[in-house]
């Protein structure tokens, strides 16, 4: 995977599994072998690495061509160049592939250079913050879990080496600046890894002893004493002898009475021993409390949501940094999670601190400032580092802060405490990789790759929520007989997800309930009813329609669950909107309680409010769109509807919308039609239907009018089914499969007649006409157009009235009589124009260009494919796009502008191939087979003609084929 520093760069990391970040997010390397590839190129550490060593390293020893090299790393470029907009980060030299460090942040180098750079300083302690930096680096041994071929080479193991060697260094400075405690994590994590090296087990036994820590570093000895015996018959070197001899000597002199009276506290709990994951965050965080420039308390409150890990987080970070404040650790459960118990008041909290600093009780002041002054007047002349864990909210922790930079905070909640003077960290989920390691950590790696797919899915059933995951790993290693499997089995069913995610007295039902029940009645109301829908993010309106309440009050809401850590901020649409999302976790508690608390007729009428306001703004999109709900079958479902200004706004660029809630559609239509609100469900698939073709989610859309046709044959919903197979119709025109087409507009016209419906006949009429007119049938699609013109026109629909004008044009267009088709394009734009219907406006200009072309004016035909192309790039229609390219790819042509010409054409060859546009793809390629037999490069010319003539006898085009079949006979006759 790929990772992203704090510049933007982005970053690989081999020290460790493989990972990749870019733009914030870790990706997943293309292919199977893509991500051994670039391990490869990453070894070589911006060097070039030759070609018959990558193939070794990826496909081992004769396993692969060098065609097959080429194509792995053309596909790894092309997928960075596409990830990151960066120039190729992978350039090929006369010696090989290399990879340009300029471009991409690779931690091995990085680690290198700091190593470097610490060789080079003479201050001791520079030279130490070098080496811690350095030493951040390492994750893990080098290339966790790739293939053994790309792990034995000689580059990993100077990579190690250079570890071992920096690991040792860096624990000579810190026992010489009594920094010991800085190293003990470094040297540990190395030390697991080389049970044999006697140089590194004897620093970290003496930085162990210097720690504080002596019963620990003779421990650790003696389990060294005993492998160096048991497996290699040897006694210990006599300098393992000797720091086991100065930790005794110090054991005898600790048992002396000590002169000072002045005692130092440390009430931290036990540390977490497999602490996995946030290694930059922390870091980062050491690096805060421990700014010897501050000039004020260092300050760091850590909020989210329950079992996120902010606890384990703030201990561990207090044993990273708890050497750098010698004079005492304070810590204090403040029981602010909305246990049914009080949180402490900061009143008392002070008295226990107070006591701990030697203050006696009958000293400690009565009031609350008053031993406010005394704690910080203790503090402030000592290095005193306090953990305030659960805090309620700024009012409980504010007498407790100290005001002297010798001291350093860190604040756990569930809630954004909004301190001023703090930083603020908000704990996400762990990314992938970290659970991977937390849950393997646990469990064991040999356990967990007997099913690695299996292992995946128990990551993402967690959610990769370190409590969940504990459990998990917890329930794993208490019956050593479960596979991995079988544990996701139980977890599958998510009605009993949470009973499973328990193990003693783990649980991570308890924990959301703390949240729960510390919010105010509608609050938890409010929780209940957002859990009933399945979106991957929602915004404000769906919220006011699910809880019945104004769009103000809707917001207000969602940031009070926010704040509670029950609900989280996704991101915002292209407008700027906030949208919201729950971790899957806490929705299912949230539907927990909504059946444990609310009837089921309560929850039924939240979800059909929901539905019917996602129905009134689908409409509202589509006539942003259209300049009116034209061309669809209107059902009547009743609808729950925001205020008009604020839905105006909402949908002031309907295709940007539509992308927003495409997923949140799809699940409506669906939801819809299993809650039994089967006219919603059609009316829905239809009212977005157009969208889903803009924007060619040509699966999307078939899954959904699929469900909206059985719902409406279901309920025996005549008009419901005829609208949805209307619908199906344009589907099957858009694949240019007419045949199914015609067969659905038929029967759509069927059923719209027996309905009585004359608004849906017309429609239905208006797209068989269209069918006859795309496979060479004008006479009867006039027919045709002339009967649906009169229905349309008692319906009052004039947006498809004006459709309905505009093909009439095309076809008089296609028989030579352009002053009819003038008139009737005309007439189009004028019904078009007042309504604003941006794709109408669209499709007529490009006909009218059409016209121009034909009559050879030029310059008009060239004008009206520009403001065509500005209509279409405003609505996202790339089909309407590459017809606006090709129109001004011909003008240009018919202008004598070759230069001007090709490009264009080129464009929209492109465009309607990728978004597989067949029918207008025959079009373009004619046209561009016409520049290249006027520019004289006749072979390119008989290539665009052969395909163009094959393309449109496969979709049964005929007019098309034969006007491609003339070309081609004119350029090779």
């Amino acid at each position: 995977m790929v990772r992203q520093d704090e510049t933007g760069t982005p970053a690989i990391r081999i020290l460790g599994p493989l990972q990749v970040v870019i733009a914030r997010r870790e990706m997943t390397v293309p292919g199977r072998n893509g991500p051994w590839l670039l391990a490869g190129l990453s070894l070589g550490g911006g060097r070039p690495v030759p070609d018959d060593q990558l193939i070794e390293w990826v496909w081992g020893p004769g396993g692969a061509s060098v065609g097959a090299l080429r194509t792995g790393v053309s596909r790894i470029r092309t997928w960075l160049r596409d990830q990151t907009s960066l120039p190729d980060v992978i350039e090929l030299t006369c010696h090989g592939y290399r990879l340009d460090l300029e471009r991409v942040r690779l931690d091995a180098a990085r680690f290198l250079e700091l190593a470097r750079a610490a060789e080079a300083r003479h201050d001791p302690a520079d030279r130490l913050d070098l080496l811690q930096l350095a030493m951040a680096e390492w994750r893990a041994p080098v290339l966790l879990g790739a293939p053994e071929r790309l792990c034995a080479g000689p580059e990993v193991n100077r990579l190690e080496t250079a570890r071992l060697a920096t690991v040792i260094e860096l624990a000579d400075l810190a026992l010489l600046l009594d920094r010991a405690e800085e190293a003990v994590h470094h040297l540990t994590n190395v030390a697991e890894l080389h049970p044999y090296d006697e140089r590194l087990h004897t620093r970290l036994i003496a930085v162990l002893g210097a720690s504080g820590r002596r019963a620990q570093a003779l421990r650790w000895f003696e389990a060294t004493r005993r492998r160096l015996a048991d497996e290699l018959g040897v006694d210990p070197s006599p300098e393992l002898r000797d720091v086991h001899a100065a930790l005794l000597a110090e054991e005898a002199r600790a048992g002396a009475p000590r002169k000072s009276a002045r005692t130092t506290p440390n009430m931290l709990p036990p540390d977490v021993s497999d602490y996995t994951g946030r290694e930059i965050l922390r870091r980062n965080l050491r690096q805060h409390l421990c700014d010897a420039r501050r000039t004020t308390a260092s300050i760091v409150t850590v909020s989210g949501m329950g079992g996120i890990g902010k606890t384990a987080l703030a201990l561990h970070l207090a044993y990273e940094v708890h050497a750098r404040f010698p004079d005492g650790q304070l810590y204090m459960d403040l029981h602010g999670t909305g246990s049914p118990g009080e949180p402490i008041a900061p009143a008392e909290v002070l008295s226990r601190f107070l006591r701990c600093l030697n203050v006696s009780g009958d000293a400690i002041p009565p009031t609350l400032d008053e031993r406010a002054e005394l704690f910080r007047t203790l503090v402030s002349d000592r290095r005193t580092l306090i953990i305030l864990d659960n805090a309620a909210d700024a009012t409980q922790v504010m007498p407790l802060l100290p005001g002297s930079p010798s001291c350093a905070v860190v604040i756990t909640s569930r809630r954004s405490l909004g301190l001023p003077v703090a930083r603020q960290v908000d704990l996400d989920v762990l990314s992938p990789s970290q659970a991977s390691s937390l849950l393997e950590r646990i469990v064991g790696r040999e356990r967990l790759d007997r099913d690695p797919a299996a292992a995946q899915e128990l990551l993402s059933l967690c959610g990769h929520l370190p409590l969940a995951l504990r459990i998990a790993g917890a329930r794993l290693a208490a019956k050593r007989h479960w596979t991995v499997a079988m544990l996701v089995a139980h977890l599958h069913d998510e009605r009993h997800r949470l009973d499973e995610l328990a193990h003693g007295a783990l649980h991570v039902r308890a924990v959301f309930a703390l949240s729960y029940l510390g919010l105010e009645e509608e609050e938890q109301r409010a929780f209940r009813r957002l859990g009933l829908i399945e979106v991957t993010s929602f915004p404000s309106w769906m919220a006011a329609a699910l809880l019945d309440v104004d769009i103000q009050e809707a917001d207000r809401l969602l940031e009070t669950l926010v704040d509670a850590q029950l609900l989280q901020v996704a991101a915002s649409d292209p407008a700027g909107r906030i949208r919201y999302r729950f971790h899957d976790l806490v929705r299912l508690f949230s539907r927990e309680a909504a059946e444990a608390e609310d009837p089921a007729q309560v929850r039924a009428d939240a979800v059909e409010r929901l539905l019917g306001a996602l129905l009134s703004v689908s409409r509202a999109a589509y006539s942003a769109l259209y300049g009116g709900e034209h061309q669809i079958v209107r059902g009547a479902s009743a609808r729950w509807n925001p205020p008009t200004p604020y839905l105006h706004d909402l949908v002031r660029d309907p295709v940007d919308w539509f992308e927003t809630e495409r997923l949140t559609i799809v699940h409506g239509v669906r939801l819809a039609a299993s809650a039994g609100h089967q006219d919603l469900s059609w009316d829905l698939a239809c009212a977005t239907a157009i969208f889903f073709s803009l924007r060619k989610y040509l699966d999307d859309l078939e899954t959904t009018l699929g469900i909206a046709h059985a719902a409406a044959e279901q309920a025996g919903d005549v008009r419901g089914m005829a609208a949805v197979l209307h619908r199906r119709g344009m589907l099957h025109s858009d694949k240019a499969l007419y045949d199914l087409a015609t067969a659905d507009f038929e029967r759509s016209l069927e059923l719209f007649l027996s309905a009585g419906d004359v608004h849906g006949s017309g429609i239905a009429r208006a797209y068989l006409a269209m069918v006859d007119r795309f496979v060479g049938r004008p006479d009867q699609a006039m027919a045709r157009y002339e009967r649906a013109l009169e229905e349309l026109r008692a319906a009052g629909d004039a947006g498809t009235e004006a459709y309905v004008l505009r093909c009439v044009a095309q076809i008089q267009l296609g028989d030579d009589e352009l002053r009819l088709a003038r008139v009737n394009f005309e007439a189009a734009l004028a019904i078009y124009e007042p309504l604003n219907a941006q794709r109408g406006l669209a499709q007529t200009l490009y006909w009218l260009g059409t016209l121009e072309l034909r009559e050879k004016r030029y310059d008009r035909a060239g004008d009206a494919f520009a403001r065509t192309l500005d209509h279409v790039r405003a609505i996202g229609d790339r089909v309407g796009e590459a017809l606006a390219l090709h129109g001004l790819g011909v003008s240009n042509l018919g202008k004598g502008l070759l230069d001007k010409a090709e490009d264009p054409l080129i464009r929209a060859v492109h465009i309607t191939r990728s978004v597989k546009s067949r029918l207008n793809e025959v079009r373009a390629r004619t046209s561009l087979g016409e520049f290249y037999q006027a520019v004289g490069r006749v072979p390119e010319a008989v290539a665009e003609f052969e395909t163009a003539v094959a393309i449109a006898r496969d979709i049964g085009a005929r007019p098309l084929e034969e006007q491609a079949a003339r070309l081609l006979d004119e350029c090779t006759g």
